[in-house]
């Protein structure tokens, strides 16, 4: 029985978690990067909403799920990330990355933590700015529904609220004009 330390064993360690840091460093920076970008984009549905440029919405919407399609895959990437170097660091695996980075330490981990406190701020801003383009979004489509149901209200003769608590529809208007004199 060899009872000698195979230093194959803990070079790996010493030789990964820098590798391992940089690599959640990287991650992290273009999961900030993404959610800056995701803010620009929920900045620019804010005013079309704002300036009633619904036409625009579509575009912006598409431009937003691929924004966030590719912050679900980055999340992914830092998740695992993280497991690697807490597994390397002989830490909990499913350590949060402010456990990790205390695991590193001050040293090595200082720009890791500046990173993960920078990301986990821009995910509140975005949740709290997209929550209120949200609810502008659905005020607007309220006032518009409102909008439809008074038009065709009037334009029905009816005046008589059906059972949804919407104005019923009476007889088709056809109505036109001339414009050749």
């Amino acid at each position: 029985m060899n009872t000698t330390p195979d230093p194959s064993e803990s070079t790996p360690r010493i030789e990964t978690v820098p590798i391992l840091v940089r690599g959640l460093e990287a991650t992290l920076a273009t999961q900030t990067e993404g959610y800056r970008r995701f803010l620009e984009t929920i900045a620019r549905k804010r005013d079309a909403i704002r300036n009633a440029e619904l036409a625009r919405l579509p575009e912006i919407a598409a431009i937003e799920e691929q924004i966030m399609d590719r912050l679900e895959r980055l999340d992914h990437r830092r998740t695992a990330e993280a497991r690697r170097l807490a597994e390397a660091l002989g830490i909990d695996p499913e350590s949060t990355v402010s456990e990790v980075v205390a695991a590193v330490g001050e040293a090595d981990g200082s720009k890791l933590a500046v990173l993960a406190t920078q990301l986990r701020e821009l995910v509140e801003r975005t949740k709290r700015e997209h929550s209120v383009v949200r609810a502008a979004a659905d005020s607007l489509a309220r006032h518009m529904a409102g909008i439809v149901q008074s038009v065709t209200g009037a334009l029905s003769g009816t005046g008589v609220y059906g059972r949804q608590g919407r104005l019923r529809d009476g007889s088709s208007l056809a109505a036109g004009l001339d414009l050749t004199t």
